[in-house]
Order: C-alpha cells, then sequence, then structure tokens
C-alpha cells in the first residue's frame, strides 16, 4: 500500500508510525471483541500507555507535538484498519483534543493547564453530543446555573468509548450572562454522581465501540466547567466547533475500506480473469479518490484558508464522499472473496458492517449532508438543523 496517505510534519510521522505499530498489536483481538460486541479495554489502554490519546499536545505539555490535522487522520486511519470500533471512540477524543489544541495555538493560554492535565493523567473523552430528535445546535441537555457553578440534565446517546472515558465531552444548552441562550461544551467526569452510563449498544456494526447512552441527572460540575459558547441555533459558531469531526469519521472509513482491499488483492490474485481486475481496478480508483478528497480537506481545515461554510462544506463532501466510497470498496472485495468472506468470523464480514455506520456519523449525517453542500453551492444559507 505504498502510495497510502502518509504525514505531512515529522511528528506526524512519528504518530503515523506509532499508529502502525499499535494497530498490529490490536488487530488479532478486534474479531472476538466484535463477535461479543465487548469493549476492547487492553488496546485502549495499550494506546494511552504509548500516549496516543495525548499526541496532539505540545511537547512541552507532555504530548507529541503532532497537532497538524491532517496527521492525526492519517493516523486513526491506520488504527480503523485494525479495529474500526477502537479506532472511532480515539476519532471522538482526538476531535475535541485537537479543538482545544488549536484553541492554545492562537493564543488561549489558559488552555495550558488543561491540556498538561490531559497529558499527564491520561484523559480520554468520550463525545456526548448526539440525542434523540435531535436539533444540531439546540441541544436538548440543559446547564442550569447553581450557586456552587452548574447542574447538568439530560441524556445522550451514541456516547463512543464511554466504557474507557474519564470524561464525557457534554453539549449543553445554557443562559449566558445576557440572559440568552447559549451553546457550549461541559467536561463531565464520567464518575461524577449522577452520570449513568447504560450499556446498551447492540448494533449491526461498530459492535465493541462502546457507542452507549448517558444519562445525566442533576449532575453537579463546578462553575469553571462551563463557559463561553455560541448563541443557540447559530450555524457558523456550530459549523466553526466540528470542522475537523466529519473527517475523523472519514479516515475510519478510509481504513476499514483499505484493510478490505487488501483482502480483495489476495483473492484476486487467485483467480486470473478479467472481471477480478476490473473490481481491483475499481476499488483502486475509488481508493485513490477517497485519500485525495480527505487530504485535501483536512489540509485546507490545517490552514483555514477559506470561510467557515466553505471549508465545512468542504470537509462534509469529503465525509461523504470517503463513506461512500468505502462501502463500494468493500462490497466488491467481499464479492472477490466468495462465500469465504461471508462467514460471521472473516474480517470483511465485519467490514461489511462496520463500514455503514459512517453514514449515520454526526457532524453530517448523509443526508444533512447533502443538504449542507447543496446550500453552500448555491450560495444559500448553510443552515444546521
Amino acid at each position: 500500500m505504498s502510495l497510502a496517505l502518509t504525514a505531512r510534519t515529522e511528528p506526524g510521522e512519528r504518530l503515523v508510525a506509532l499508529a502502525e505499530t499499535l494497530a498490529a498489536e490490536i488487530a488479532p483481538h478486534a474479531a472476538a471483541h466484535d463477535r461479543d460486541g465487548s469493549y476492547p479495554h487492553a488496546g485502549a489502554d495499550r494506546l494511552a500507555a504509548a500516549g496516543y490519546y495525548a499526541a496532539p499536545i505540545p511537547e512541552h505539555l507532555g504530548g507529541m507535538g503532532a497537532s497538524c490535522l491532517h496527521d492525526v487522520v492519517v493516523g486513526n486511519s491506520r488504527l480503523a484498519r485494525a479495529d474500526a470500533s477502537l479506532a472511532i471512540g480515539v476519532n471522538m477524543h482526538m476531535a475535541a483534543l485537537l479543538n482545544m489544541v488549536r484553541m492554545y495555538e492562537r493564543g488561549a493560554e489558559k488552555l495550558a493547564p488543561a491540556l498538561e492535565r490531559i497529558a499527564r493523567d491520561g484523559v480520554r473523552m468520550s463525545a456526548a453530543v448526539s440525542e434523540p430528535g435531535q436539533d444540531l445546535t439546540r441541544p436538548g441537555t440543559v446547564a442550569t446555573r447553581t450557586p456552587d457553578g452548574w447542574r447538568i440534565d439530560g441524556r445522550k446517546l451514541f456516547c463512543t468509548g464511554s466504557p474507557a472515558a474519564t470524561v464525557l465531552y457534554t453539549s449543553v444548552s445554557f443562559a449566558g450572562e445576557d440572559g440568552g441562550e447559549r451553546y457550549g461544551y461541559a467536561m463531565v467526569p464520567a464518575d461524577a454522581a449522577g452520570v449513568t452510563v447504560h450499556g446498551d449498544w447492540d448494533a449491526l456494526g461498530m459492535r465493541a465501540s462502546g457507542s452507549h447512552s448517558v444519562t445525566f441527572d442533576a449532575v453537579a460540575l463546578p462553575a469553571a466547567a462551563l463557559r463561553g459558547g455560541f448563541p443557540v441555533g447559530d450555524a457558523d459558531g456550530y459549523m466553526s466547533r466540528n470542522l475537523n469531526a466529519g473527517l475523523f469519521h472519514a479516515a475510519a472509513s478510509l481504513g476499514i475500506a483499505e484493510a478490505a482491499q487488501d483482502q480483495a488483492l489476495q483473492a484476486a490474485r487467485r483467480s486470473d480473469d478479467a472481471r477480478s481486475r476490473a473490481l481491483v481496478a475499481e476499488s483502486a480508483m475509488d481508493l485513490s479518490a477517497a485519500r485525495g478528497a480527505l487530504s485535501r480537506a483536512a489540509q485546507l481545515v490545517d490552514e483555514r484558508r477559506e470561510d467557515i461554510a466553505a471549508l465545512f462544506a468542504e470537509a462534509q463532501a469529503a465525509k461523504t464522499f470517503t463513506n461512500d466510497a468505502a462501502c463500494r470498496v468493500v462490497d466488491r472485495a467481499l464479492t472477490l472473496t466468495g462465500g469465504a468472506g461471508y462467514r460471521s468470523g472473516h474480517p470483511l464480514a465485519r467490514a461489511y458492517r462496520d463500514v455503514r455506520a459512517g453514514a449515520f456519523m454526526h457532524p453530517l449525517g448523509a443526508n444533512r449532508a447533502y443538504d449542507l453542500v447543496g446550500r453552500v453551492a448555491l450560495g444559500a444559507d448553510p443552515a444546521i438543523h
């Protein structure tokens, strides 16, 4: 796979090399966790011990200094080749962490202690953002002011990686200083009183991802746990804080597809016929285009050369295309392997189920992504709902 995406920076090269080493260690256990629907705690612990979760943090604060989004996306795609369920939990953590690192790099020195603590204490974040019947810019989970800080109440879905999380990165609505309703993120300790991780994840694919629902019932937080935010309903505010998330979801799809293509090539070499070569070629073309789209979008977000709506639309276009292309690659790989790949224990059977999760991952799910990209292309209001 010599033409796979590579890192653009020296710290990124070290991160991708580490990802490849870790992928080799976690891959042998992925099938068993998928079969049982059990969370890969040992794999997550291994990543933490190797410093992977802290990699984007500056070196002087305890990380690897691998803050280039493009390179972190490449590294996480390597993990997804081995175990996509574990990789998407890492993705959720990295999406939140990179936002913090980027703000620090732009002058928010007040974030230094938090970043240092994440590296020192091995903090792992799970995104508690999705909700039933969700309006993306109006969280139903509410933070209410108290004399001592905040009270958090609500319910979240798809909290990926929650079994191993130490912090739940939770989207909330709250009243700002001016009385206006705002959207913010509260850092909720996973072991705080009133937090319940329900252990109810049982899905078609990504079975080992631990994407459980979580309830917050009168969870008490200090005043410093929530501040700033942006007005509820503000599309630009939402897009600015979620520029990188879709690209991490695309990275998981790409990794699944690359691993599936390896399986397809092995099968095609055993059956030297024109149809097999055509299927391999079509998948090679899809992979080439998906890598190009994902790499370009990540570089644009790193550079922030365009306005927020254009950048967000570009990231969503790359996510949606990569998700679709990855499904096609996996489907062709399954065709090439024949009955062997249809058996439940085969890596392609797991890939066939896992790769389809990308279309449902926010931001944005496929239907909303097409609507957003179309609106931006037409020069219309980039509504987020």
